[in-house]
């Protein structure tokens, strides 16, 4: 990104309004010399910002000094943005100068959407005439500590907004009160951290080892849900690497019902807005493994192996055509405000093939009916 600056700059196509503007950027320049002197992390940060500007300065023939290419590479490395493909995984990083004058906050009135090349502002709540556009720098499902020790590390602030300085996450406290047993806060941020412990060796292991690995973070949890909410970091995480895991095992009703949890009993309460991005993406993505269930299920050349695709949840006798048909009017109603009519989300999702009503096979079209089924198995069938 700052070869591609320095190059235009030179042959003349970045205009000098484009190249002030980018230069008004935050940098940060002196905080991060300061990082030499803090950990092995921070460190490795600022002796990355010297041997790219030191490479840098002379291959692209700059007439810039070498202290504005350091300035430059800290431009970029605190105010790019990253950029996701529709389904939130990342592809790359983006420069925005005026996405970079929005304020953070831990409970964002905005978010920013990437769409092929055009990024985008969607509001998340009704914003009052020439109010304040925020957005959140870190993930708001953190609770307060990490979420500050990241907005520190990254952007050199800790933040007071009203969610930090009560210790809210998403709304709620960070530390259940009071808490059950009698049991000091002190043991949230002990099970918290040997979770995250765990979660960090799972995602680099293979997969017998990863599923052992997120099985003991998960009895973890499960052994102190009196005390431990089933939304707060990092058990979310967890379960839905869980989740993941046994989609690609091709265990479908495992993987069902953790996203079953996710959609009633996690995401409203991360994502209170039922067409946030997050929620809309997480609905689709049940849409999609209960469809792979349907199809395993009458692929089963008898009775029982279509009752063994359906785990436990046969003995909720629920009617999947209704519920695909219910998710997906979901779905549908939530695009124009998640991603808007026009972006590349909506298009593609309108050239899918539609689920088609149950009437069609002589069975009553319930969602509601059905909805209260799910989130009854949802809630009985134990992790």
């Amino acid at each position: 990104m700052v070869m591609q600056l320095l190059l235009r700059k030179k042959a003349g196509s970045l205009s000098d309004s484009e190249w002030d503007e980018f230069m008004q950027t935050m940098d940060h320049l002196d905080d991060l010399r300061k990082d030499e002197v803090k950990g092995e992390l921070a460190q490795d940060r600022w002796h990355d910002v010297q041997l790219m500007s030191q490479g840098a300065h002379p291959y692209s023939g700059t007439h810039e000094t070498l202290t504005v290419v350091q300035s430059m590479m800290a431009r970029c490395l605190v105010n790019s943005m990253t950029v996701t493909d529709d389904g939130g995984s990342t592809l790359g990083t983006c420069l925005s100068t005026s996405a970079a004058l929005l304020n953070h906050s831990c409970n964002p009135n905005c978010i920013f959407l990437t769409s092929g090349p055009s990024l985008s502002i969607r509001s998340l709540q009704p914003i009052p005439a020439n109010g304040e556009l925020t957005i959140s720098y870190t993930d708001i499902t953190l609770p307060t500590h990490r979420r500050n020790a990241d907005l520190s590390f990254q952007y050199y602030f800790n933040c007071v907004c009203e969610y930090c300085t009560q210790e809210l996450t998403c709304g709620l406290p960070d530390v259940p009160s009071p808490l059950s047993k009698g049991l000091p806060s002190v043991k949230i941020f002990e099970i918290e951290k040997e979770g995250e412990r765990l979660l960090s060796l799972a995602q680099g292991s293979p997969s017998p080892e990863k599923d052992s690995l997120l099985n003991q973070a998960m009895s973890l949890f499960v052994a102190q849900k009196e005390i431990y909410p089933m939304w707060r970091h990092p058990w979310p995480m967890i379960r839905d690497e869980i989740k993941l895991l046994q989609w690609d095992l091709d265990h479908w009703s495992l993987a069902l019902v953790h996203a079953l949890k996710e959609y009633f009993f996690i995401d409203p309460i991360l994502y209170p807005i039922s067409w946030h991005l997050v929620r809309v993406q997480r609905t689709f993505m049940l849409l999609k493994l209960i469809d792979e269930l349907q199809y395993q299920m009458f692929a089963s050349p008898d009775n029982n192996g279509g009752d063994e695709v359906e785990g436990d949840l046969k003995e909720y006798y629920i009617n999947w055509l209704s519920v695909s048909k219910g998710l997906e009017q979901e779905i549908e109603a939530a695009i124009p405000k998640a991603y808007g009519t026009e972006s590349s989300f909506a298009k593609e999702y309108e050239r899918l093939p539609k689920h088609e009503s149950p009437e069609k096979y002589g069975l009553r079209m319930d969602w509601v009916g059905e909805r209260i089924k799910l989130e009854k198995a949802a809630r009985e069938i134990e992790d």
